[in-house]
């Protein structure tokens, strides 16, 4: 069925959609990222962070991380259009797994994690778009 919006409602409306988009698009890559993340303690996995329009953050103390934590946001609290999103990890030894120095990931790994986020979005867009 379709929905009736007002011509002045088109621009909120419009922006509302895309937020919802952005904020599966955000969680999405998150959530893949740990799941594909070589496991040891979980250090590494824990250490995904999400930064707007910047990558701040610090590291994650030594420890034993054997549950897969939620999403780690820095500086907000919800996606919003206009700004920049990062996933990003910070610890000394991130890039070298990220490139497959580990035998529990391959190289590229961090890649196919992005080419699935793209298909998921283009899936996601297609939901909300049926949905609205």
């Amino acid at each position: 069925m379709a929905r009736n919006i007002l011509v002045k409602d088109i621009g909120s409306y419009v922006e509302q959609q895309f937020e919802k988009l952005l904020r599966a698009s955000v969680l999405e890559t998150d959530s893949l990222l740990k799941q594909a993340s070589p496991v040891d303690t979980g250090r590494f996995r824990a250490s995904w962070q999400v930064g707007e329009n910047s990558a701040p953050g610090g590291q994650k103390p030594d420890g034993d991380y054997s549950t897969t934590p939620g999403i780690e946001r820095l500086g907000y609290t919800q996606e919003r259009v206009g700004n920049i999103y990062s996933v990003h990890n910070n610890l000394p030894y991130a890039e070298p797994l990220a490139n497959g120095s580990s035998k529990q990931s391959p190289p590229g790994w961090v890649q196919g994690v992005a080419k699935d986020v793209q298909t998921r979005v283009r899936v996601a867009a297609a939901k909300i778009g049926r949905e609205s």
